[in-house]
């Protein structure tokens, strides 16, 4: 119980008690019981309500997270409450709840920062019918809407730049573009005293694999064709030839030349 002591678990349960231990084995602990809340954010309405939940602590906390699953069945299981089919909640994306939680991950400031935040968002949206915080997209968009206001960026590309470069040694990374748009290397901007800050939310392993698992690459642009005329069918080219050589082929046209180049044109359909 040591560990899970470090975590401050015995703090939460007094505080909590109608929560008890449930499972406890060498890979994780599992709290069940009633959770009450009791909350309101200024311009909303009041919550004040008890729920049924169960959470599997992962001995790896907070590397990886905990999951939250609603019991009692008070939530409706679908995307738009963002719960699974299984119960448990979706609580914000990976990078944001390890960032929050990076300075203190006791399990009172995870319910206090994460789990009281989704709760009473979400039970405001099924009781007054809105969600009081907004709401972000689902998928890759919302983590790239997330990412983008956690970096202060914007776009897809500046987000997928961004994790790029926290995948990488500094040294590395700031050969690479600068995700803030200056055109710069990320070296020659101030961005990245910025970008700084998240290198120790997560490590440079699991940015690699977060970008890999959760982005689509983004297209790269086409190769122009040949230029066409109206009838479709490839149209002329020249092509200029610069060599040392003074012999000329059938197919160039010497143009000019001077005592040590020829400079020839070449006509090809």
């Amino acid at each position: 119980m040591q560990h899970w002591d470090s975590l401050g678990l015995e703090g939460f349960l007094s505080v909590h008690p109608g929560i008890r231990i449930a499972e406890l084995n060498d890979d994780s602990i599992a709290l069940s019981g009633r959770y009450h809340l009791r909350a309101q954010l200024a311009g909303s309405q009041l919550v004040d309500k008890m729920y049924q939940l169960r959470v599997i602590i992962p001995r790896a906390y907070p590397e990886k997270l905990p999951q939250v699953i609603d019991e009692g069945r008070y939530i409706p299981r679908s995307q738009e409450y963002h719960t699974y089919t299984d119960g448990s909640f979706c609580l914000g994306s990976e990078f944001r709840i390890k960032f929050i939680l990076q300075n203190n991950h006791s399990l009172t400031a995870f319910f206090e920062n994460i789990v009281d935040r989704f709760l009473y968002a979400v039970t405001h949206r099924i009781e007054f019918g809105i969600f009081p915080y907004g709401e972000l997209a689902h998928g890759e968009q919302g983590l790239a809407d997330d990412y983008g206001e956690m970096f202060g960026i914007s776009g897809k590309l500046a987000v997928l730049r961004a994790l790029r470069a926290l995948g990488r040694r500094k040294r590395e990374s700031n050969k690479l573009t600068c995700p803030c748009g200056c055109g710069l290397r990320l070296g020659l901007c101030d961005y990245r005293f910025t970008l700084a800050d998240f290198r120790k939310t997560a490590r440079r392993r699991w940015f690699r694999q977060h970008l890999k698992e959760s982005f689509k690459p983004l297209e790269k642009p086409k190769k122009k064709s040949r230029s066409t005329g109206s009838t479709g069918k490839k149209t002329d080219s020249l092509q200029l030839l610069i060599t040392p050589s003074l012999s000329c082929h059938p197919a160039y046209h010497l143009i000019g030349s001077d005592h040590r180049y020829s400079i020839f044109l070449l006509y090809s359909k």
